[in-house]
């Protein structure tokens, strides 16, 4: 007979367990990805004729719009190929960082052969890899550099632009009865 009750319990602990996790993956499938907000500067906005949450939101919507037309310029838009531009600057910083090891290695190789000729190909090895090696990381550094000020340059017109979006937004939002800061 105690068996027969631990096998219940057992079983209905499995059934609940069971119903959790269904419950959990239900409202986990139904979530979604937060949405994307109309308010991007973070700005704090104060209902200053009385307006509802929900006349906000909408308000928010609307000057986000007018903003995103007045300028031709959306920041979430702009924010997505900011990104790729750093990556693709990280990227070829990183490639460019190479540089000094690959001239290295292809100078060593280049002074073994030179260096077998003379006679003395670990001497000639050590000569090609310093020399190629040198040239390798200047041109190292100087891509790098440039990948840098590529990226340092998208992050200026990013702000710059933005700044004029925020102005537009700012200005849409006053204008239907909101104190903005």
């Amino acid at each position: 007979m105690m068996n027969r009750s631990v096998e219940r319990m057992k079983t209905a602990h499995g059934f609940l367990m069971t119903m959790t996790i269904v419950v959990s993956m239900a409202a986990m499938t139904h979530a979604g990805p937060p949405a994307l907000s109309t308010n991007p500067g973070n700005l704090a906005i104060f209902p200053a004729r009385g307006q509802s949450p929900e006349q906000q939101k909408a308000d928010e919507a609307t000057a986000y719009d007018w903003a995103t037309k007045q300028t031709g310029w959306d920041p979430y838009q702009a924010k997505t190929l900011l990104d790729q531009q750093t990556q693709a600057a990280t990227a070829a910083g990183a490639a460019a960082r190479g540089g000094a090891v690959k001239g290295a290695a292809g100078g060593a190789l280049a002074g073994v052969a030179i260096g077998a000729i003379a006679g003395d190909a670990g001497k000639g090895a050590a000569i090609g890899a310093t020399s190629l090696g040198l040239t390798g990381g200047v041109r190292s550094r100087r891509a790098t550099k440039a990948a840098g000020g590529t990226a340092d340059s998208a992050i200026a017109a990013y702000q710059q632009q933005f700044a004029l979006w925020n102005r537009n937004f700012m200005a849409a939002m006053e204008a239907k009865g909101y104190t903005v800061r």
